[in-house]
């Protein structure tokens, strides 16, 4: 990982929420920021985000339209 990665303020991973009703292009996204050193979770439907939004706390979340 690059040092010069996105980090959180106490040092952490940046934490990201990927949620898409496709599930290829939500691995698909998931796994190019894997990549970046960010840590990752994902979620189908608009509920499932909303209860992931609370128990992962996200720092940044992807949303398909």
């Amino acid at each position: 990982m690059d040092s010069q990665a996105l980090k959180r303020a106490d040092g952490g991973k940046i934490r990201a929420l990927v949620v898409d009703d496709e599930e290829s292009i939500t691995q698909l996204v998931a796994m190019a920021l894997r990549y970046e050193g960010w840590e990752v979770d994902t979620a189908s439907t608009g509920q499932e985000a909303l209860d992931k939004i609370k128990s992962f706390g996200p720092d940044v979340a992807v949303l398909d339209i």
